[in-house]
């Protein structure tokens, strides 16, 4: 680059002793631009006796700079109906580059040649700019330069190319005049500057909070910006206190809950970082709750009474495992019964109700009511108390205080089971 900007004949004659004047004023305003802008500068070298370097240059700009750009719907961008503007704000803008080239003949007679490139400028603009180093160069000729030159940039650069009150990109504009050969555009389109200007304003961000102190809006403590969790959502919580929350939520179950703690946001943890905060453990035991709540949620899935696979019903309450391909009525949980219509216990208990209200209101045998009300009261307790065989899943109820149960649902069954924890037993 910096040979095209270089134009034959121009470097004129200097006097030995004007040439190590030259040399040691710049040698001292390399080593103070370097202790102004450190890391902002690099690629100091020094070939055939020129010196050569270049530096990010970062525009100020106020808290919250406006940015607009036009942009098309459809195919056919010359259609004003499909025009409209994006407009989004930006803290950080990507820094313009200047590369610089010092010659012998400077700072005595001649200023540094130099490129200048700038992401989010288009070649016109840019352009505007170099002409703009040139000028300042001429009011002062003979002086050390490089510094006025990045002071200017950072300072005036937007107002000079009529962003100073925000940023308006068209595409219309862009390659409109003439095009200095030392400007340097990346600009291919108004999406590819929008792209640059978010991404870049969304690191820097980033990299600012990392940076800062904040205030924990859990445990309302405050922490450097490394020890906390930033959710999609953009709130932002302690990590010890985001790790003890998810926690809490797998440990009693309620993961459906597991959610941004923001007041009224529930906004989503993402499970990458779920399983960063659980870790392995209990990261599996997050999503198997997941998948069981998630099944739970659908109308038509049930469970087998016999492997507790996750089946689905058909619209005769039916369903046939996939796992150990048990037919079964999901109303009764026995097996598949068709022509027969099932009565649940529940609705069994209803039906009962519902004979003791008629019975109640009619004139007849005291005897009769108070047998209803009778049976009425044992199947509430027999519900209430009732364990499902692990065999057949007929329900028994306990009698005598042993735990070893064996099922007699009429004869076809015969297995034990223990009434505690309902598992099998061996006879």
């Amino acid at each position: 680059m910096m040979l095209r900007a270089r134009r034959e004949g121009e470097e004129p004659q200097v006097p030995d002793e004007q040439l190590r004047s030259n040399d040691q004023l710049q040698q001292d305003e390399m080593m103070a631009l370097e202790a102004i802008y450190g890391d902002n500068i690099g690629l100091f070298c020094e070939k055939a006796g020129l010196r050569s370097f270049e530096i990010h240059v970062h525009c100020e700009i106020p808290d919250d700079l406006s940015v607009s750009a036009e942009l098309f719907q459809g195919v056919d961008d010359h259609d004003l109906k499909s025009r409209f503007f994006d407009t989004f704000s930006v803290q950080h803008l990507p820094p313009m580059l200047l590369t610089c080239l010092m010659p012998l003949s400077y700072p005595s007679h001649h200023p540094p040649y130099f490129t200048l490139s700038v992401q989010w400028l288009d070649s016109v603009k840019i352009s505007s700019l170099c002409d703009m180093l040139d000028s300042i160069w001429a009011q002062q000729p003979g002086q050390e330069i490089l510094y006025e030159w990045v002071q200017w940039l950072q300072s005036y650069a937007l107002s000079h190319v009529g962003f100073g009150d925000g940023i308006v990109i068209r595409q219309s504009d862009m390659m409109i005049g003439p095009v200095d050969v030392r400007a340097v555009g990346k600009i291919v389109s108004v999406e590819s500057v929008v792209q640059c200007l978010i991404s870049y304003n969304e690191e820097q961000c980033h990299e600012s909070f990392l940076n800062g102190l904040h205030d924990c809006m859990i445990c309302f403590c405050e922490h450097p910006g490394l020890d906390f969790i930033k959710l999609p959502c953009l709130h932002y919580y302690c990590r010890r206190c985001m790790e003890t929350c998810s926690r809490m939520h797998v440990k009693e179950g309620t993961v459906m809950e597991l959610l941004c703690p923001g007041d009224k946001c529930q906004g989503v943890i993402p499970p990458n970082l779920l399983k960063r905060l659980l870790g392995d453990v209990d990261f599996e035991r997050w999503e198997r709750l997941i998948l069981e709540r998630t099944l739970d949620s659908m109308v038509d899935v049930t469970y087998c009474p016999r492997c507790k696979t996750a089946c689905l019903e058909d619209a005769e309450n039916n369903a046939q495992c996939s796992k150990c391909f048990f037919s079964f009525c999901t109303l009764c949980r026995e097996r598949r019964h068709i022509g027969d219509r099932c009565m649940t216990p529940e609705e069994k208990l209803l039906s009962l109700q519902d004979r003791e209200k008629v019975r109640s209101s009619s004139s007849g045998k005291v005897d009769t009511n108070i047998e209803l009300f009778n049976e009425l009261v044992s199947i509430k307790e027999a519900l209430r108390d009732a364990v499902p065989c692990p065999h057949c899943c007929i329900a028994i109820s306990r009698v005598s205080c042993c735990n070893y149960m064996r099922c007699r649902n009429c004869g076809n069954c015969g297995n034990g089971f223990c009434y505690d924890c309902g598992k099998p037993l061996l006879a």
